[in-house]
């Protein structure tokens, strides 16, 4: 009786997970991921909210339960195709699920804590600046992925982007750009006094915003501290000699809101293939001098003569208003979703900064 009205003990079920080669149970109300992380798998994920689509994988076998409308985030070629947010899936069947973003060679590196002293801190902006930390121990992460940064008195950690490419062998610097963020606790301690040599917590690398290994073209679009994962994506590929063609599209408001050009322009010239970086600028006022482009920065990704968009790779860092209008011009013109690759900053409109 007790079995009938209360359904006895929940069925559970199996997820093998590929490229790893590992086989999990899952719970009931446990979600592919949440049992990815739970045995250790150095599983892609951000947001764990189905927003942000670094769990993509691909449905292989059997039948999961949503929990959101993955049509939110995934365009329909990839659901038609059996794509899943990994975050988002509940097993009603047995399952069996490959990780597409892992490539060979770019299995997530492994996360650490360790602790470092603030050696610098220095003004880009009027509202960004440059943090250096000198770390007890190397650290180990990919051009394009971030930290998460702790600071003495504040209860939340911070998420920000390494500025620079890593170290061969082992990172002893970190270098970040912040953007000072009213009413933000780490941002605003940071930037608030003197700080140079008080200590902090850092753990990392996470996130699955790197350069992919590819002959393909390269369209970066980025704003405002965007700029840091490009910056160190862009360094990386220029030390390895990479000869891909990149177009670099920066957007800001004003004169005043711009920053590394100069460093833009120096990579560039080094570069062993064909670099152009452009700065746009939204809300330029009249008079000022400004000779350079003006308007969204979206607004010239169709604007790019000798590149052939639909073959590039884009790379996409900024506000998230700048993201959701990016994504869609390039889908219609033709650039695969697969090779579409960004990672939103936030504020505290959606979190402490």
């Amino acid at each position: 009786m007790f079995k009938r009205f209360f359904g006895g003990p929940k069925k559970t079920h199996t997820v093998h997970i590929e490229p790893f080669g590992v086989t999990l149970e899952l719970g009931p109300r446990e979600t592919v991921l949440m049992a990815a992380l739970k045995a250790g798998l150095p599983f892609p994920f951000e947001c764990q909210v189905g927003s942000c689509t670094s769990c993509k994988s691909r449905l292989l076998e059997g039948e999961i339960k949503p929990l959101t409308d993955f049509a939110y985030v995934l365009d329909m070629d990839d659901i038609k195709e059996g794509y899943i947010l990994a975050c988002q899936s509940l097993a009603k069947t047995d399952l069996k699920i490959r990780v597409e973003s892992i490539e060979d060679g770019a299995v997530p590196l492994p996360v650490v804590s360790t602790e470092g002293t603030v050696s610098g801190v220095r003004n880009l902006t009027h509202d960004i600046f440059e943090v250096r930390i000198t770390l007890d121990a190397s650290f180990d992460y990919r051009a394009g992925q971030y930290a998460n940064l702790k600071v003495p008195g504040v209860e939340e950690h911070r998420s920000y982007s390494f500025a620079a490419a890593p170290t061969p062998g082992g990172t002893r610097e970190l270098v970040f750009h912040i953007r000072l963020v009213p009413g933000g606790e780490v941002s605003s301690w940071l930037s608030g006094g003197d700080v140079t040599g008080d200590r902090v917590s850092v753990d990392g690398p996470h996130g699955m915003f790197w350069l992919r290994d590819s002959d393909a073209p390269i369209l970066c679009v980025a704003g405002g501290s965007g700029m840091a994962p490009i910056k160190a994506i862009l360094e990386q590929a220029g030390s390895d000699r990479s000869p891909r063609q990149v177009r670099y599209l920066f957007g800001a408001r004003t004169q005043a809101d711009l920053y590394g050009g100069d460093e833009m322009t120096a990579l560039g010239d080094n570069w062993a293939g064909d670099f152009s970086f452009t700065q746009v600028l939204s809300e330029e006022p009249e008079g000022s001098g400004w000779a350079g482009a003006q308007g969204f920065v979206t607004d010239l990704i169709n604007q790019q003569d000798g590149l052939e968009l639909s073959a590039c790779h884009a790379y996409l860092c900024g506000p998230p208003a700048m993201i959701d209008a990016a994504i869609p011009v390039l889908k219609e013109a033709g650039v695969h979703s697969r090779n579409i690759h960004f990672d939103k900053f936030t504020d505290r409109s959606h979190t402490n900064g």
